[in-house]
């Protein structure tokens, strides 16, 4: 992770933390507050959508599958990772963009964030994750559940294969 990521994460995660209010607050970095609108962009763009589980009694596990559009061609994966402290349940439906992936195995590896997150019934939020190639993820996130967390959280994603599934028929409701 780049010192200017971290930086922006942790900066964003602390005024997140001061004022959480009824929306998720999430890490970001620069640019992340346009990630929702990117997605309404070009076809042949990556993206990234999937649904996921969290549970955490201090640390936690979090667990999904989703959907990878990359370079025009949809695959399955899988997205399991954790992070702490937090306490409670929450399942998200996350959306959004993939830049400076340079190829499909540079995907099946782990993503770092530092994040924040009160949801109490439904919220939404924003969530930018990096890899150690430089890869950035910057996702919409709608959540719900109950659930209380100022975490470092780690997401291992896995490329299953090509999927069955279109992109435009998996995106978040």
């Amino acid at each position: 992770m780049t010192r200017q990521f971290l930086a922006a994460t942790v900066a964003i995660t602390v005024s997140g933390l001061a004022g959480l209010a009824d929306t998720t607050a999430l890490a970001a970095t620069p640019g992340a507050q346009d990630a929702g609108s990117t997605l309404a962009s070009t076809d042949s763009e990556d993206k990234l959508v999937f649904n996921i589980r969290q549970a955490n009694l201090g640390p936690g596990y979090a667990w999904g599958r989703g959907l990878l559009h990359y370079r025009g061609k949809d695959y399955d994966i899988r997205v399991e990772g954790g992070g702490g402290p937090a306490i409670g349940y929450s399942s998200a439906c996350a959306e959004g963009t993939i830049s400076d992936l340079g190829s499909l195995d540079k995907f099946d590896t782990t993503f770092w964030a530092v994040a924040s997150e009160a949801t109490a019934g439904s919220g939404i939020g924003r969530m930018a994750l990096q890899n150690s190639d430089g890869t950035e993820i910057h996702l919409q996130v709608k959540s719900h559940g109950a659930r209380l967390a100022a975490a470092a959280a780690r997401l291992r994603f896995h490329v299953l294969g090509p999927s069955k599934t279109t992109f435009a028929a998996s995106r978040c409701p």
